[in-house]
């Protein structure tokens, strides 16, 4: 049975979402992304990622950074304009960083939230190391 850590390698807080993501083989930007919706949504995210960073156990060996050989989600070096948000994004999904950045655009002229979720995922992807 695979046990549950948190991860002090990949962490940006406590590790939980590292943990999750190297728990169930994903990446762990995914987890980072569902705990500040449910945030933003309800305010429950702070607590279930509270009662989690006291409860799961930190992992004392370091772990592989690739899940299962499959690429995972960095702020691009090469290709940044500001904080290689859309590069990454681009390098991830093997298509141009153009179609992110003009995304964000969009969506910072349209609805408001283009710059907050590009700095919210700023914050969330972690760099290459």
């Amino acid at each position: 049975m695979k046990k549950l850590y948190r991860l002090q390698e990949d962490k940006k807080i406590a590790g939980v979402c590292a943990g999750l993501g190297a728990h169930f083989d994903m990446d762990p930007v995914l987890f980072r992304i569902i705990f500040i919706v449910l945030f933003m949504a309800s305010g429950i995210g702070i607590l279930i990622y509270l009662v989690m960073w006291v409860l799961v156990p930190l992992q004392k060996e370091v772990l592989v950074k690739t899940v299962n050989g499959r690429k995972k989600l960095y702020l691009s070096v090469s290709n940044k304009k500001i904080a290689g948000v859309c590069g990454g994004l681009g390098e991830f999904f093997a298509v141009d960083s153009v179609f992110f950045r003009v995304g964000f655009v969009v969506l910072f002229l349209a609805a408001g939230i283009g710059l907050a979720l590009y700095i919210m995922m700023w914050m969330i992807i972690p760099k290459t190391s």
